[in-house]
């Protein structure tokens, strides 16, 4: 796995990942930002939408309900969002951290 960085300040934007079949373009906690392809559209995807797909909102999943939310933090190993949702459960609950999400429990909407 590769890291890419913004050439102006050094911002971690994303990784790229071969996977065997191509590169595959990851946002910074890993979630696949596309299907696998040449290194260097999985590089302009990341450049891209690596950091932007971060602003948009999510969905996380608990207790069998998905739920709406936006990204408060993100780094390598984990998410921390707040809800936005009404229906989630849990009053007051100003974030929520997930631990290395995978695309099954943490969606974009």
């Amino acid at each position: 796995m590769r890291e890419i960085r913004r050439d102006d300040d050094g911002a971690l934007m994303g990784f790229i990942r071969f996977d065997g079949e191509g590169w595959e373009p990851l946002t910074v906690f890993g979630y696949p930002l596309g299907a696998p392809r040449s290194e260097e559209e999985a590089l302009e995807e990341v450049h891209r939408s690596g950091l932007e797909v971060l602003m948009r909102p999510w969905r996380f999943l608990e207790s069998g309900e998905w739920y709406r939310c936006v990204i408060v933090e993100a780094a390598v190993d984990a998410v921390t969002v707040r809800p936005n949702d009404f229906r989630y459960p849990r009053e007051n609950t100003v974030a929520v951290t997930l631990e290395r999400p995978r695309p099954e429990v943490f969606q974009p909407e």
